[in-house]
């Protein structure tokens, strides 16, 4: 279970105001994931270790594994044409600019925490070879971006769409192959919604998300993740089930904190979605 800790986004959009409700949800799950003897990972932003209650961050750093995610528009150092409300992914940045943000991002949280971060999420599956080898300067060892079977975000080099499904040592110059970097990825959990051989799988994977291909694809088996907002329990159930039988060694279930409480996120507008 990773979680992404960050600011509320409640209508989608970036605010000048930075706010932090969603953490009441965070304990929620926390408490839950207690209950159960669930761990998570909590992958924080930057402004969440500078501005959260040091009894928010205690109890995260109780109840789990504590990493960070690198959200660009909201970790310094900024330059003066940078957009701050255009939410952007590492891998639609400049290399240099990806190692001084990563550079801050790290210290802020060896000064919140007494000790460097070893996880690592960025935002939208946005990750490039210059962000896994920044991460590979600060010490990280696992990273959770990959989506496989899924194009990446757009204005970025990423794509995972014939990426491993299990976990591996990545290529420095493109994190979707297998290579010699010492940071793990564990992809997100992205199963089929229908059986279907694994010949087929990556065929599929090769058509565009958009036009003809796309609509066919669909028709056909379409990628999806593990989703509490998009998909029932039953859904969930029968995808998670699909993978293990696979024998994919282990099931990354996404959240982020802002659906967590309502009204942070435009996808949680109401207390029955959360």
């Amino acid at each position: 279970l990773t979680v992404t800790v960050e600011s509320d986004r409640p209508r989608g959009q970036v605010s000048a105001r930075t706010a932090f409700e969603n953490l009441a949800g965070v304990a929620r799950l926390g408490r839950l994931c207690e209950r159960f003897g669930v761990r998570p990972t909590w992958l924080l932003n930057w402004p969440v270790m500078r501005h959260a209650a040091p009894e928010q961050l205690d109890a995260m750093r109780r109840l789990g594994e504590l990493g960070t995610c690198l959200q660009p528009w909201v970790t310094p150092p900024f330059n003066s044409n940078e957009d701050r409300l255009r939410p952007v992914c590492p891998a639609a940045i400049p290399a240099a600019a990806v190692a001084d943000k990563l550079a801050e991002l790290t210290a802020c949280f060896e000064q919140t925490f007494g000790h460097r971060p070893t996880a690592h999420r960025a935002p939208s599956a946005g990750l490039d070879g210059a962000t896994l080898q920044a991460l590979e300067r600060h010490g990280y060892l696992v990273d959770s971006s990959a989506t496989p079977h899924l194009e990446g975000p757009a204005g970025a080099l990423a794509d995972w769409r014939q990426a491993p499904e299990v976990p591996w040592f990545p290529d420095r110059q493109a994190p979707a192959r297998r290579g010699n970097s010492p940071v793990l990825q564990v992809p997100v959990t992205i199963e089929w919604d229908r059986s279907v051989p694994a010949v087929a799988r990556f065929a599929l994977s090769r058509w565009p998300d958009d036009g003809l291909p796309g609509k066919l694809r669909r028709q056909v088996a379409r990628p999806r993740r593990l989703d509490p907002l998009a998909l029932d329990a039953k859904a969930l159930r029968a995808l998670a089930l699909r993978t293990v039988e696979r024998g994919i060694p282990c099931l990354n279930l996404p959240l982020r904190s802002r659906e967590l409480a309502a009204g942070c996120s435009s996808r949680a507008m109401k207390a029955d979605d959360v």
